[in-house]
């Protein structure tokens, strides 16, 4: 099991940052790898193909995403599972959202936990929790990325 943790100051307001969480496309952009996204149930289930690298394999995985909202407009709570098509290794992902006014901007918190199975979890603690963690930090930046420039669209 590996922890997930990351907190991001975003320089926009909390209901901002909620309304990108919706937006299947620009969330699509800020997931490392993600191939596809499509919308099974609005606001509650999502299927994303992921196709990555990971140490000396290439993986494709589709994965299932459901999504519950705990206080709306604030946090949620996710749970992704999937296996890699060809590997057939395993990946379950639970994380808790959360969102809180700081100032004129937002802090978004990211709280979780990540479980890799079969050949990926064979590459090693330290090699899977080097590719998460690397994973979590693009997740940031591209989020962070797409909410400023959703911003400057909307102020123009």
């Amino acid at each position: 099991m590996i922890d997930l943790a990351r907190v991001v100051e975003l320089p926009v307001a909390t209901s901002e940052v909620w309304g990108t969480f919706w937006d299947l496309q620009r969330m699509a952009q800020c997931i490392p790898g993600c191939e596809d996204a499509q919308e099974v149930e609005p606001r509650q289930r999502y299927r994303v193909t992921i196709k990555d690298r990971v140490g000396p394999y290439q993986v494709e995985i589709p994965i299932d995403v459901t999504v519950d909202t705990l206080e709306p407009g604030t946090r949620l709570a996710l749970k992704a599972s999937g296996r890699d098509t060809v590997l057939a290794s395993r990946v379950k992902v639970s994380m808790i959202v959360a969102l809180t006014s700081a100032g004129a901007g937002t802090s978004l918190t990211l709280q979780g936990k990540a479980e890799v199975g079969g050949k990926l979890a064979a590459l090693g603690r330290s090699v899977v929790q080097r590719k998460t963690h690397d994973i979590l930090s693009a997740f940031a930046a591209n989020f962070d990325r797409v909410v400023r420039r959703q911003s400057d669209t909307a102020t123009v």
